[in-house]
C-alpha cells in the first residue's frame, strides 16, 4: 500500500565491508545513505546496527557490519536501487523487506536491546476466530 505521493516505505539491510566501517563508521551509513538518495528516497533513520562473524566467506570476507536503513522510495525505482548495491564493491549483500502499515518505531525497537542485560520480554498473543456466528477472542501471556 503506497502512500499518497506514490512512495512506499522500506527497511534495508545492508552487510558493509568491515574494514571499511571500522575506519569510518559514519562513511559507511553515508555509503548506503547515497545509494538510496540517488533514486531520490528520502532517508527516515539509519545506523550502524552491528559487526558480526559472516555464515560463509563474500567476497574474500569472513565478517561484515550490519547497517539498518529505514527509506521511502518509489517502488519502480526499487531495481535501479538493487543494480547500484550489486556494482558498489563495499556493499557485500544487501536486503530490502516493503514495510508499508507497520509503524516505524515497532520495527526499529526490535533492534535496541533493553537497558540492564538481555532480558526475555512479556509476550501477548491475541488471536480472534470467528466460528458459526460466534466471536471468541483467546489471549495467550507468556515470557
Amino acid at each position: 500500500m503506497a502512500s499518497e505521493t506514490g512512495q512506499s516505505l522500506y527497511e534495508g539491510l545492508f552487510i558493509v565491508d568491515p574494514g571499511f566501517a571500522n575506519k569510518d563508521t559514519e562513511g559507511a551509513i553515508e555509503l548506503c545513505s547515497t545509494v538510496l538518495s540517488k533514486h531520490k528516497a528520502t532517508i527516515i533513520r539509519a545506523e550502524l546496527w552491528a559487526e558480526q562473524r559472516l555464515a560463509y566467506e563474500v567476497r574474500k570476507n569472513k565478517r561484515g557490519a550490519y547497517i539498518l536503513v529505514a527509506f521511502k522510495v518509489d517502488s519502480l525505482k526499487m531495481q535501479e536501487i538493487e543494480l547500484e548495491c550489486r556494482l558498489t564493491e563495499r556493499i557485500l549483500r544487501y536486503l530490502f523487506v516493503n514495510r508499508d502499515g507497520i509503524p516505524i518505531e515497532k520495527w526499529f525497537n526490535r533492534y535496541e536491546a533493553p537497558k540492564g542485560g538481555r532480558k526475555e520480554a512479556d509476550v501477548e498473543i491475541e488471536v480472534e476466530t470467528e466460528a458459526d456466528g460466534v466471536e471468541e477472542k483467546a489471549v495467550a501471556r507468556g515470557k
